[in-house]
Order: structure tokens, then C-alpha cells, then sequence
């Protein structure tokens, strides 16, 4: 850049004075710049109007087939900070492609028939493009409404070159700041996770800081917690166990240890949840300085955890023990008696067959079980699977009626469980219905699902307990059961991505209704 004031020989000494009084009121405006990035640009934009001969400045940023003004100096009623236009339409277009300023001195006659002059109708341009932090910003224009111009002179340039130069320092300021912005606002998005209770003490076990899920999960602001000893706020304080557990892990993580427990905590509501907790130091220059304690809400997996024990409950001393003495038995009537008595003997055996084979299935759910779900479902077609739970479930009580109506071609989404599933809504009807009961299954659509009813006339379910029953362990007062039955069949269908629940039948009895996802 070649300096007017360097008094070069042949320079002339009025271009001098004029460029050294544009870099005074550069150097002025500069040194009052605002806060915002429009109070500091458009005072510089105003001296480059000045001393440059055009009515407005402007600066805009390029984004795809985007270019919005983001400051402008007069003209205000024609180019106003905020105004976008396609990129195609502007003049700015050719000034990306330059390497230099692209000046339009008449593009009356330059440009008559370009998009941007058949827009805007300026007569005069020159414009240079904006980089930061090495990429493409925008560009920097002036421009004349109405006027022609003549070529640039060379101090002109010079002053337009310190222009861009200086916007784009401001550019790369702002970009550094909304940057340390974004990064404050995404570590307080981190700090304040509505999933995770975080605690940030000192390395003595004060509380410096909490997020405000942990706050509002005991009902607390800053000033009833801060500057408490970590393990005596009401997070840790309800049990003398969980507190010196708290306190344990925040002794050894402020010696520089990560320490890992599991805590349970009480809520301001009496809400009882537990947590993965990790206490782990902040090391500054090898001195523990503070001491992050975070903590997971586990609450579900702890309840997964129940139920696959309770599952294993099931096997061990409900169904394993007792169907081995019962097919063993069988297989003994089956082989000495003969005729009907023979036929039922059979029954049994087959039902004794099928409850082992349910007991290794339940076996390869707990085996395969994990935080997410249950096992991998698959497509099943809907049909064959009620066809099988229906000959099941006519086999024990050969009064009962039994009527389907499944369309061919349902195939849902669940796995090889489902025929036990569904088998288990039958049996359960057909052993509470009473003689001669009446069972209907259907299937309808609604979206995305598929609703399987499964329909009695007999004694129904009162609303007040139609939830309990799929509780673990509930069983009815008739029921001679162990409560398996509708707690295996609410946790699978859950898992499926479906739903069950029980409605008034129109036979006068109880609905299952389950839902199921159409693969």
C-alpha cells in the first residue's frame, strides 16, 4: 500500500492535506467507536462517505444466495441495516469475484441491463470483500444513488484499503465475541441439564454453586444452600448414611480422587429418586482448587434392575420348581391312561411344555436385557400369533367361545414373546370369565398402530382397579396366581412401543385393549 503522506516525488501536496485530514477523522471516529458493532462501524462508514464523495456506506454480510445489510451510513430511506436481497440482484456479486475493489464509475452505461442496476438504480459503486478468521464475510460498499463518479485517485484507494482493513478487525472482534457468548451459553446449558443435579464446592466441601435442577428439586434459591457444607444441605441431610457417603467421596475427590456412589435423594415434594453420583477434583498446578460433584438421575434403571429380579423370582420358585413335577406327572398319566382321560393328560403335558419354553424365553429377555430396552424388536405377523393363543386358551375350558376377527396381513412390531403376551390376556379371561364364557378378538387401526382387543362377558373389572392389575406382583382376590401374568404382559408392551389398559366390554364384560406399532 503506497502511504500519500510518504511525500513521494511528483505526489501532490493537496491530495496530501486531504488524505491526512480523512485519516484524522478516521482516527477520531475510530477512537469513539460504541459498544455494538453498528455503534462503532457506521461513525467510520460516515468518514468514509465524507471524504470518498459518496452519499452511503455500507457493510453486508454474503451467505449462500443471502445478503443482508448488517450496518449502513446515510441514505437511509433507500439502504437500511436489516434489508436482505437475493445475492444475484446486488452488485456485491462482482465484487465477490475480484480480488481488489471492483469500482462501477456509470453503470447507466457499465451495467445497464445487470439484475442489481435494473433493482437499485445505482450510478456509482466501488466495493471490496470482507474476510475473517480466514473465510468469506461479506463486502464493504459505497455508493451513489444518483451520480456518476470519476476514477479513484490514489490516496482514495489508500483511504478505502485502511477501510476495509479496520472493518474486518471489527468484524473478527465481534465473531471472537459471539463466540465466547455461545460457549458461555452452551456451558450454562451443560451446568443447568435438567437430567444431571451439579454441585461446584470448594476444596473444603463448601457449596460455590448449584444448577438449578438440583435447586428445584429441593425447593431452594443460592442464599439457603451457598456456602454450606456440601453433605448437610437437604440433598444428602435427610439420611445419616447418604450424608456420610456424601462426605466421604467430597474428602477423597479434595485429596484429587474421582470417587464414584450411587445416592438416593428426597425431593421438596417427598419425590424419592436415585442417582449415579461422580465427585471429581479441578486440579490447578497440582493443588486440588474445587471439587465438581454431579449427579444421574438412575431412577429407572434402578426400577429395570426390580423387575429383572423379580422376573428371576418368578423362575426360580415359581415356575421352574413347580413345572418339573407337574410335566414329569403328565408325562406318567399320559402314557398309563387311555381315551378322553389320555386326551386331557396330553393337555397338560403340552401346557407344561409351553410354560418351560415361556420360562427360557423370559430367561434370553433378562440375558439380553439393557438400560434401553428390553430385547430387539422385530416384525411380527399379527395373525398366526392370536391363532396360536386362541388354541391355547380353547384348551382349557371346552365350554368357552372363542371368535376372531384379525385382518391377514397385520405385521406389527414386537418379538417372539408377543404369542405369550397375547396368550396371557386370553387365559386371563377365559379363568376369570366363568362357564360358557364368550371371548371376541379384533383389530382396527388408528395411525400408526394397531389396536388388538380382546373382549369378555364376564364379571369385568371395576375403573378403580383396572390400572393395579398390571402392577407387579397384583393378582385379584379369586386369583390363585403368583401377579406375573399382567405385569409381563404391561412390561413387554411397553417395550414394543405400544400400550394396554381395560375398558368396558360390549359384551358386558372387560376389554384389553393393547396398541402396537404397524412395522
Amino acid at each position: 500500500m503506497n502511504d500519500p503522506l510518504d511525500g513521494a516525488e511528483g505526489s501532490d501536496p493537496e491530495e496530501q492535506d486531504r488524505y491526512l485530514a480523512a485519516m484524522q477523522d478516521l482516527t477520531a471516529a475510530m477512537a469513539a467507536s460504541g459498544t455494538s458493532f453498528r455503534e462503532r462501524v457506521e461513525p467510520v462508514l460516515a468518514v468514509g462517505r465524507e471524504h470518498l464523495g459518496f452519499p452511503n456506506g455500507h457493510i453486508a454480510v454474503i451467505a449462500g444466495d443471502s445478503h443482508e445489510i448488517v450496518a449502513s451510513s446515510g441514505l437511509q430511506s433507500t439502504i437500511t441495516a436489516g434489508d436482505e436481497t437475493p445475492r444475484s440482484e446486488t452488485y456485491c456479486r462482482h465484487t465477490l469475484s475480484e480480488s481488489g475493489m471492483y469500482i462501477v464509475t456509470n453503470a447507466s452505461e457499465e451495467m445497464a441491463t445487470d439484475p442489481a442496476y435494473e433493482r437499485f438504480g445505482l450510478e456509482a459503486y466501488v466495493g471490496a470483500t470482507l474476510r475473517a478468521d480466514g473465510a468469506e464475510y461479506g463486502t464493504l460498499c459505497f455508493v451513489n444513488d444518483s451520480e456518476s463518479i470519476s476514477e479513484f485517485s490514489d490516496w482514495q484507494q489508500t483511504l478505502f484499503e485502511h477501510l476495509t482493513q479496520w472493518v474486518e478487525a471489527e468484524i473478527e472482534r465481534e465473531l471472537a465475541v459471539d463466540t465466547r457468548e455461545q460457549s458461555q451459553r452452551l456451558l450454562e446449558a451443560t451446568f443447568n441439564s435438567p437430567e444431571t443435579f451439579i454441585g461446584i464446592l470448594n476444596a473444603d466441601g463448601n457449596l460455590l454453586r448449584a444448577n438449578t435442577t438440583a435447586l428445584g428439586f429441593i425447593d431452594a434459591d443460592d442464599d439457603a444452600v451457598l456456602g454450606e457444607l456440601f453433605w448437610e444441605t437437604p440433598w444428602w441431610n435427610h439420611s445419616d448414611e447418604v450424608a456420610c457417603r456424601c462426605q466421604n467421596a467430597v474428602e477423597r475427590a479434595s485429596e484429587g480422587e474421582m470417587v464414584r456412589f450411587e445416592a438416593e435423594h428426597v425431593g421438596a415434594d417427598g419425590q424419592r429418586i436415585s442417582t449415579a453420583v461422580v465427585a471429581r477434583p479441578v486440579m490447578v498446578d497440582g493443588t486440588v482448587q474445587k471439587v465438581i460433584v454431579e449427579g444421574t438421575d438412575i431412577t429407572d434403571l434402578k426400577r429395570r434392575e426390580e423387575q429383572m429380579e423379580f422376573f428371576n423370582s418368578i423362575l426360580r420358585h415359581d415356575i421352574l420348581n413347580g413345572m418339573t413335577v407337574i410335566e414329569a406327572r403328565a408325562e406318567t398319566l399320559a402314557d398309563a391312561l387311555t381315551g378322553t382321560q389320555a386326551a386331557y393328560a396330553e393337555t397338560i403335558l403340552d401346557w407344561s411344555q409351553d410354560i418351560v419354553d415361556l420360562t427360557q424365553k423370559v430367561r434370553s429377555v433378562l440375558s439380553t436385557m439393557s438400560d434401553d430396552e428390553l430385547t430387539e424388536a422385530e416384525t411380527i405377523e399379527l395373525g398366526p400369533v392370536v391363532e396360536g393363543a386362541t388354541k391355547k386358551a380353547v384348551s382349557m375350558a371346552e365350554d368357552c367361545t372363542l371368535r376372531t376377527d384379525i385382518h391377514g396381513d397385520t405385521v406389527v412390531v414386537a418379538d417372539d414373546l408377543l404369542d405369550d403376551v397375547v396368550g396371557n390376556i386370553l387365559t386371563n379371561a377365559v379363568e376369570h370369565g366363568g362357564p360358557g364364557t364368550t371371548i371376541e378378538v379384533t383389530t382396527d387401526r388408528v395411525g400408526s398402530m394397531v389396536h388388538l382387543r380382546i373382549a369378555d362377558d364376564g364379571p369385568g373389572i371395576p375403573p378403580a382397579e383396572r390400572e393395579a392389575i398390571f402392577e407387579k406382583g397384583e393378582r385379584g382376590p379369586e386369583s390363585t396366581g403368583t401377579g406375573f401374568g399382567l405385569y409381563f404382559v404391561s412390561v413387554m408392551v411397553n417395550n414394543y412401543g405400544g400400550d394396554i389398559w381395560v375398558e368396558d366390554s360390549d359384551l358386558g364384560g372387560s376389554e384389553f385393549v393393547v396398541t402396537l406399532p404397524v412395522a
